[in-house]
């Protein structure tokens, strides 16, 4: 370390030696370029020795300039002793700045150097494409998921390897998300292999066109053909279940309406009333097995709206009035605007709005109240269904629209499939709405959707 120190500091002494002597031989003292050299000199020691010999080299070289004045032979002007201590001063400036800049470069290069070894060693495949489709960039993961060769993978365009059904869909993405800086987007599509495999992945393309060190648009493929394979299955199998158990409980429920109607004619008041919880549970049954169906319709992407034209206020009311006649412990008080023409599939909508105060009716046992509450904006319609009782906590608000999905703190108290919140998400996506929830831990939620409003509504043909 000492022999590194002395090896440092001898070549500043050097350095400083040999500009001091130039200065005298070569530049006739000109103040302006012996200035300039020895700047350069302290730029060097502290790009490569660091700030200890720019400091030593500043000093020597101060010594050497003024060692004329120090001896008695030379006096100095206002003029130059303002360009010296100007000197000194840029001198103590690059030694404070340079060090810092090359520290940030430094990170910054190791930062590049570390984010390069990840991509290359990541088992999801990452590509950089051009607005053209033409591959820039591919990392050996992409060899991997798509089995062609590396050298082969620049020679192709991004839609090559894209199963040609769900290129049209990944083109629409890939062209709207070109159009907006640091947009993301993330797809489940089908690619091609270079043996003519299909895989499904999941692709998350990223608008990163503008970015100086991409400039391009970043795909991250995850083959996820196992996963797909898998809910296809649970799909069929929910399919399948569904439809054979709907016709048997159909008839059950046929059955128990009969022998309730001739209980209720001999005047067996007990019997009718154990039947008529029997009726309540099928009815229940036939509930879950008709949300089982819609799953399997959304996933199969066969959820077809009927749409017509209806007064979303009569709807609020008709179905307000049916839940409160049944559910006599809470009072539903209604907050509307103005009557409102919409144009949707009624049947969906009011499977909705049943959902929402349904589940804020069961999750709220203390309360008595249910607020429901529409407002019209510029171009969409907003309805919410506020409850006062046990709220969502916010790391579980996230999940809350997914299938099956539960909430942790109610899976013990209360009965269900977790499905009625996910299927009520899709229908508004599907009327190019949006969902979401306010909500606060024992104190309740606000469970809110939007609808668009036709600009020519009058137009429509009513069927």
């Amino acid at each position: 370390m000492i022999k590194k120190y002395f090896v440092q500091y001898a070549i500043c002494f050097l350095l400083v030696l040999a500009a001091h002597y130039l200065i005298k031989t070569l530049l006739s003292d000109d103040h302006g370029s012996s200035y300039l050299l020895i700047t350069g000199i302290v730029v060097f020691t502290t790009r490569y020795l660091g700030k200890g010999p720019a400091i030593f080299s500043t000093a020597l070289a101060t010594i050497l300039l003024l060692w004329p004045l120090l001896s008695g032979s030379l006096s100095l002007s206002l003029n130059e002793c303002i360009l010296l201590l100007l000197f000194i001063a840029e001198c103590g400036l690059i030694i404070y700045l340079i060090p810092g800049y090359l520290k940030i470069d430094k990170e910054a290069v190791l930062k590049g150097l570390r984010f390069s070894r990840l991509v290359e060693k990541s088992a999801d495949a990452f590509i950089l494409v051009n607005v053209k489709g033409e591959i820039k960039y591919s990392n050996p993961a992409v060899h991997q998921i798509t089995g062609y060769a590396i050298d082969q993978i620049p020679e192709l365009l991004i839609w090559n390897i894209i199963k040609e059904e769900d290129s049209r869909i990944v083109k629409e993405q890939f062209y709207k998300i070109a159009s907006h800086e640091e947009k993301s987007v993330t797809l489940l599509h089908r690619i091609v292999k270079n043996n003519g495999e299909l895989i499904w992945v999941e692709n998350t393309m990223t608008n990163l066109l503008n970015d100086p060190s991409v400039q391009s648009i970043v795909l991250n493929l995850s083959d996820v053909s196992a996963r797909v394979s898998h809910e296809q299955e649970m799909e069929d199998f929910l399919a399948i279940a569904s439809h054979e158990l709907k016709t048997p409980l159909t008839s059950l429920k046929a059955y128990t309406q009969i022998l309730e109607m001739r209980l209720k004619a001999e005047n067996n008041t007990n019997s009718v009333l154990l039947v008529s919880k029997m009726d309540r549970q099928i009815n229940r049954i036939i509930s879950m097995i008709f949300d089982l169906l819609d799953v399997t319709k959304l996933q199969s992407g066969i959820l077809y709206l009927k749409k017509d034209i209806f007064d979303i206020n009569d709807l609020i009311l008709e179905v307000a009035e049916t839940l409160g006649n049944v559910n006599k412990n809470h009072q539903i008080m209604l907050s509307l605007d103005e009557t409102t023409k919409l144009y949707a599939d009624k049947i969906r909508i009011n499977q909705v709005l049943v959902n929402l105060i349904s589940n804020g009716i069961k999750y709220s046992p203390e309360a008595d109240k249910i607020h429901i509450s529409t407002r019209l904006e510029t171009d969409k319609l907003l309805i919410s269904v506020t409850d006062f009782g046990i709220g969502i906590s916010p790391k579980e608000i996230q999940n809350l629209f997914n299938r099956f999905y539960r909430v942790s703190s109610v899976r013990e108290s209360y009965q269900g499939l977790g499905l009625g919140l996910y299927i009520s998400y899709q229908i508004i996506e599907h009327h190019k709405g949006k969902m979401g929830v306010f909500s606060e831990e024992g104190k309740g939620s606000t469970f809110w959707f939007t609808l668009p409003l036709e600009k020519e509504i009058d137009e429509i043909p009513v069927k």
